[in-house]
């Protein structure tokens, strides 16, 4: 399957976090405005990225507590 931010299972909640989210550092933020805008062969490159970004700073509802 050819994901993009609308259809990813696993990053669409994290990325819309991650772009729309001010404490996020602008790295982040930066990323996530290029997988909003990537086409599908593009996303598919930024996506390894992207599930280890949202490893490393899981937004708020992600955390267990």
């Amino acid at each position: 399957m050819h994901y993009s931010v609308s259809n990813d299972p696993e990053l669409t909640d994290w990325l819309h976090w991650a772009y729309e989210r001010g404490e996020t550092p602008s790295f982040i933020r930066t990323i996530a405005e290029a997988a909003f805008l990537a086409d599908a062969r593009n996303y598919a490159l930024l996506r390894p990225v992207l599930l280890e970004l949202r490893r490393q700073r899981p937004c708020v509802s992600q955390v267990s507590h």
